[in-house]
């Protein structure tokens, strides 16, 4: 189980809306110790900030160092076969520039061997940066479970390829407590917590409760306790939960103040700290 105290990060899904730059300053004044950039849009169209310009990169640097937030990771690549990995240099590059330390990304082909290649050459052209990519499955796309994605990072066989475990993806796949449990730890990068009802909606809804539709910790049905059991102790959580359709009426920063107040209070709920 984790320290009720460990440091959070802000997923930039929870408030996309809003640039990097802002991003650091509210996430800060609500108590996340990092945040994750959308760097590249998550599907065609998404909402994505590249920070490609030297000047979006210093002004970052700046925020970061006024406010002690650090960014942890940029996202989101697709992998599949048709992907040109080397297109992801711009990206490396400017992920690198304002101190992220990791890459998340999504298997996109049911060809699961052409997705551990892209993500072997991928890992390869992240390496000299010191990024680790971590591959996120999702139930609405070709990667969907847990066992697919240890599956491609085993084939991928590179130090610094991992999965992300995203706690609504883990039971809407149906993925396995027990076999996350008996995972080596080298194959885990990071976590993110969000809370959901116990039953899942259509199989045709679950990309819209993922994006629009999460709940803060301890408000849903999902076996949370369970999942953080099956976790290490030491893996980085971060907090993945839209809240601006819940409470249009909060401003950005009072929604994180209540995503960090909502998830100390359910991880102090698990310890009994």
């Amino acid at each position: 189980m984790p320290d009720p105290n460990t440091p959070l990060s802000l997923a930039h899904l929870s408030e996309l809306e809003v640039p990097p730059a802002e991003l650091v300053e509210i996430a800060g004044a609500a108590g996340f110790a990092s945040i994750g950039i959308r760097a590249m849009a998550a599907s065609p169209g998404g909402v994505e900030y590249p920070l490609q310009t030297p000047a979006e990169q210093a002004e970052m640097r700046r925020r970061c160092a006024a406010t002690g937030v650090e960014v942890l990771y940029v996202e989101m690549v697709s992998l599949s076969r048709a992907t040109r990995v080397r297109d992801c240099l711009p990206l490396l590059e400017a992920g690198a520039a304002i101190g992220a330390t990791r890459l998340a990304v999504a298997g996109d082909d049911a060809d699961f061997g052409a997705v551990a290649e892209r993500m072997a050459e991928l890992c390869d052209l992240a390496a000299p940066f010191g990024i680790a990519v971590d591959l996120e499955f999702m139930p609405f796309r070709p990667v969907q479970s847990l066992a697919h994605a240890v599956d491609v990072v085993r084939r991928a066989a590179r130090p610094n390829a991992h999965v992300l475990v995203d706690a609504l993806h883990v039971f809407r796949s149906g993925s396995s407590l027990a076999d996350l449990a008996g995972l080596d730890r080298a194959l885990l990068g990071t976590f993110q917590i969000c809370d959901a009802p116990a039953v899942a909606p259509p199989h045709d809804q679950l990309v819209v409760e993922a994006r629009t539709n999460r709940l803060l910790p301890g408000t849903g049905g999902l076996d949370l306790r369970g999942l953080m059991a099956a976790l290490p102790a030491d893996i980085a959580y971060g907090v993945e939960v839209p809240l601006a359709g819940q409470y249009p009426h909060l401003a950005p920063v009072a929604r994180l103040r209540l995503m960090v107040e909502k998830t100390r209070d359910f991880l102090r709920s698990v310890t009994g700290a």
